[in-house]
């Protein structure tokens, strides 16, 4: 599942949509914003989005707090079958926090995040979708707690589905050492418990997408206090190495768990008809991937322009080597 950029009009979509180098190399489906710029104060016309080509509605990085505002906003998509993608944040309580809650943030010195920030929208969000019989899907899941009620959620029947990235289950808090800002992103890097916890939902089901969050950072965005840093690194050429060589080769994970993670999963979250399968029939979108190749990441050759990464000088045990879009290769390693 690609990083979200919210649009805000169906206009804006649909000019993006038409635009000649859509497709070039990848298919990216838009998922438009939930409210009016992005402010949580007004919903935008769903219907229009959707019709324009929105395969989901989502204020990215910012949540929907307002109660009310949630609770129209998933009866608004469930009319048209489409999900609400959160932002899990209780933002009254994260003010000037700058990493997760804990010794290490103790030891910084720095305001930390606590875990229920996450955990009460969550809760609440379960509540309003199965009182709407709306569709939430909670992005970047990284607590324990907020795990924990998706399991229940999900047991207890109510439409909602969640998605962890490659840096929550692999890293923790006290990677941050020193105020390193790589290692800053929102939601923080958790406790050693959360991230065991994730590595169990993703086994048990419970979680059904890996998504990269990737936010690219100029150098000067990142080479400043930690405080005043950017949230985010870059994750999109390390994200199925990662998986392989965490999930697959270390927890046992079986490949076929990848791939319903990083494809089929996300196709039927986001409704994408004959997608995310070899099916005959289905689109000839495919990644090849070789989950016994050996490499080294080396963030200085990366083909981003940005360098944002804990990850560089990391070895791993599996590469995508090829991707096929529209039945014509467009990259091969």
């Amino acid at each position: 599942m690609p990083n979200t950029v919210p649009i805000n009009d169906s206009a804006e979509i649909t000019r993006w949509m038409q635009a000649p180098e859509r497709g070039a190399l990848v298919n990216v489906f838009p998922v438009a914003a939930a409210t009016v710029g992005s402010l949580g104060e007004k919903l935008t016309d769903f219907a229009a989005l959707k019709k324009a080509g929105a395969v989901a509605v989502t204020d990215d990085g910012k949540p929907i707090l307002s109660d009310r505002l949630m609770h129209d906003a998933l009866h608004a998509a469930a009319k048209l079958k489409i999900p609400v993608v959160q932002h899990a944040e209780d933002t009254r309580m994260t003010a000037d926090c700058s990493m997760n809650l804990g010794a290490t943030s103790f030891r910084l010195g720095l305001h930390g995040m606590p875990n229920a920030a996450e955990a009460n929208i969550v809760e609440r969000d379960i509540a309003l979708a199965g009182a709407t019989r709306g569709h939430v899907h909670v992005a970047h899941l990284s607590t324990r707690e907020a795990l924990e009620a998706v399991r229940r959620g999900k047991k207890a029947g109510v439409r909602m589905t969640a998605e962890v990235t490659p840096h929550h289950f692999t890293l923790v808090d006290e990677n941050v050492g020193d105020f390193n800002t790589h290692y800053k992103m929102n939601p923080p890097l958790r406790s050693l418990a959360d991230r065991t916890a994730l590595i169990e939902g993703i086994a048990d089901g419970t979680i059904d997408v890996i998504a990269t969050d990737h936010a690219p950072h100029a150098f000067h965005e990142k080479q400043v206090e930690f405080e005043r840093a950017a949230f985010g690194i870059a994750g999109l050429e390390t994200a199925v190495a990662i998986a392989i060589t965490v999930l697959h080769r270390h927890f046992n994970l079986p490949l076929c768990r990848m791939v319903e993670l990083f494809s089929a999963n996300p196709a039927r979250i986001f409704g994408l008809a004959r997608r995310g399968s070899l099916a005959p029939g289905s689109h000839a979108d495919v990644t090849i991937f070789d989950p016994k190749k050996k490499w080294t990441f080396d963030a200085s050759q990366s083909k981003s322009k940005s360098r944002n990464t804990p990850y560089d000088g990391w070895s791993f045990t599996g590469k995508a080597v090829a991707t096929i879009v529209d039945g014509k290769v467009v990259y091969e390693g």
